[in-house]
């Protein structure tokens, strides 16, 4: 066994110590599977189901009529829609096209929306007819010059579209007049009776540019091509050697528009053939217990907030809705406390392991085994065709051992190019060593225990540095809290923001009903963690700021105490 990849000895049995994946663009998992596939459901949307055959149609009527208007291969398109079959037939048929998808989340303000497709320099956008007015609105600072629009009813099943279309469509804003709106078209005209131009598309050509705030808060859109996605998508279907092809259904709760749901839901999904159920809007969580009971999924990924809620909802206690298909879990975008672990391994049965990744990367690297032998606190293992190794925190440059704290550092096949038109920045995360071997440098700080097992200490940007020259991992506190019963949900942070000598701040949410005093749960944490890591102050709320996929963001709660701060 090679020394610098300890973590085989740790491998599930049936997984690979390396995957190959098929040459070529993303557009051939659709076209394989439905050749494969064609009869099987690809994609279950409220109450239509549409098979992988049904699905590879359309993206080819949609490729075609995205041709006809001009999108020519490398052209970037600026998908801006919640989960819906739409955003899958999207991204296939911009690939198909050998244009790059460029996915925006569905929050986004008009001047988010304009920021990041100027940016990119989208010429196209294919948006939800709800969202239609944001990007109209945006649309004169941007160079986008056709949007293509789709109602969330398109594929509905008759009669709920009649439903939709007489109770909901107009009062919740999902009809719109394009009919004066200069290089703008509906979904319906779009689609053509005849083929797509077949385009050349080679592995590395660019297939995505995903947005990240990355380690500083500032956009940046990573390069991802065909090859980087591609491979990450067979890295996380060889994760599950007890996954059946062509059998298993996946929970698609997460936007679509984020790498994880992206690559892990999406790819992963077509390219072993699962039935994928979509979740428009995750935190509607009586609709994502209602599709759970109805069409029983097994595969789940997902993040901590959305496992914890699922669990501690009343209806799944008391046996309303049934859980209980869920087999596999991984849980990213933040780290899984161990409460929520337990707490929905008990009530599903299934088994929810933690996993790490970043959009930089496709975005999965490492991820517990799903045998039942994942360690709690831990990121896991590197994927197949993975390397990774620690460096000293301030030059970066010195290889650590195991059981030392360092820098997370990352070299595969998912890593990516680069950020788009942001040289600086490209070099600080992306370095050769002497070999000639590129590492993404995370900016996590991490440990590798002596059987090759990852754990995340913190962000290195989001470190306390504690009076005393201590120093405090917001993730450590966080996770001391969340073992109190009745919190919710978390999040730690240093003040004075930016000084030397900080102390540890809390931001807690308790569950609905539940009281509990500062002094109560700073108590709690006393027997968890060292005297300089308690909390000296506990602000309670009824929520936190949050990006789209559940993970709490630190430095809005920054901001804040930094505008406090200055105003004294």
């Amino acid at each position: 066994m090679s020394e610098a990849r300890l973590w085989h000895q740790a491998y599930q049995d049936g997984v690979p110590f390396e995957v190959t994946w098929p040459d070529g663009p993303l557009d051939g998992l659709l076209r394989r599977s439905a050749e494969k596939y064609p009869e099987t459901p690809a994609l279950i949307f409220f109450d239509r189901t549409l098979t992988y055959r049904q699905v590879d149609e359309i993206v080819d009527r949609l490729a075609a009529g995205l041709q006809d208007r001009g999108l020519a291969p490398g052209d970037r398109v600026s998908l801006f829609m919640p989960n819906c079959p739409q955003l899958v037939m999207a991204y296939h048929a911009v690939w198909r096209c050998g244009a790059v998808a460029v996915p925006s989340n569905p929050l986004y303000t008009p001047t988010e929306f304009a920021h990041q497709a100027t940016d990119a320099g989208s010429r196209f956008a294919i948006v939800l007819s709800m969202m239609y007015d944001r990007v109209k609105e945006a649309r004169l600072d941007t160079p986008i010059e056709h949007v293509v629009v789709t109602n969330i009813k398109e594929y509905f099943r008759g009669p709920l579209k009649a439903l939709f279309t007489i109770l909901r469509e107009r009062k919740g804003g999902h009809k719109v007049d394009i009919a004066s709106d200069a290089g703008t078209s509906e979904w319906t005209d779009v689609l053509t009776d005849h083929a797509p131009q077949p385009v050349e598309v080679a592995s590395q050509d660019l297939a995505m540019l995903m947005y990240t705030g990355g380690t500083t808060g500032v956009p940046k859109g990573a390069m991802l091509t065909h090859a980087n996605m591609m491979a990450n998508a067979h890295q996380t279907k060889a994760w599950a050697p007890e996954a059946v092809e062509g059998d298993e259904v996946m929970l698609t709760a997460l936007p679509l528009t984020h790498s994880y749901s992206a690559t892990v839901s999406m790819n992963h999904s077509i390219a072993a053939g699962y039935s994928q159920l979509l979740i428009p809007d995750a935190r509607d969580l009586g609709n994502v217990l209602k599709v759970i009971d109805a069409h029983h999924p097994t595969y789940f990924p997902g993040v901590p907030t959305l496992y914890s809620a699922i669990a501690r909802h009343r209806h799944v206690i008391s046996g309303k809705y049934d859980v209980s298909s869920i087999n596999f879990c991984i849980s990213g975008a933040a780290a899984l406390p161990p409460e929520v672990k337990r707490n929905f391994e008990e009530i599903t049965g299934g088994r929810l392991v933690e996993g790490y990744g970043l959009s930089e990367a496709s975005p999965v690297t490492h991820a517990n085994p799903l045998d039942g032998k994942a360690e709690t606190g831990l990121i896991g293992l590197p994927l197949p065709n993975t390397d990774c190794r620690i460096v000293d925190e301030d030059s970066e440059t010195e290889v650590m051992g195991a059981g030392e704290r360092g820098v997370l550092c990352i070299s595969g096949p998912q890593v990516m190019q680069g950020y788009w038109n942001m040289a600086d920045a490209t070099r600080d995360v992306l370095r050769t060593d002497k070999n000639g071997k590129v590492w993404l440098h995370t900016g996590d700080v991490a440990v590798m225990d002596g059987m090759g097992r990852f754990a995340i200490v913190d962000r290195k940007k989001d470190m306390i540095l504690a009076a005393g020259g201590f120093n405090v991992y917001p993730r450590e506190v966080e996770d001391a809290i969340f073992e109190h019963p009745d919190v919710v949900d978390a999040g730690v942070i240093g003040v004075p923001v930016g000084g030397q000598d900080q102390r540890v701040k809390a931001f807690v949410v308790l569950e609905e009903g539940k009281t509990l005093t500062e002094a109560d749960l700073i108590e709690f944490c006393r027997d968890r963690l060292a005297r300089y890591k308690l909390p000296r102050a506990i602000d309670f709320r009824d929520e936190l700021p949050k990006t789209f996929v559940g993970k709490v963001l630190r430095r809005e709660l920054m901001a804040e105490e930094q505008a406090k701060q200055s105003a004294l």
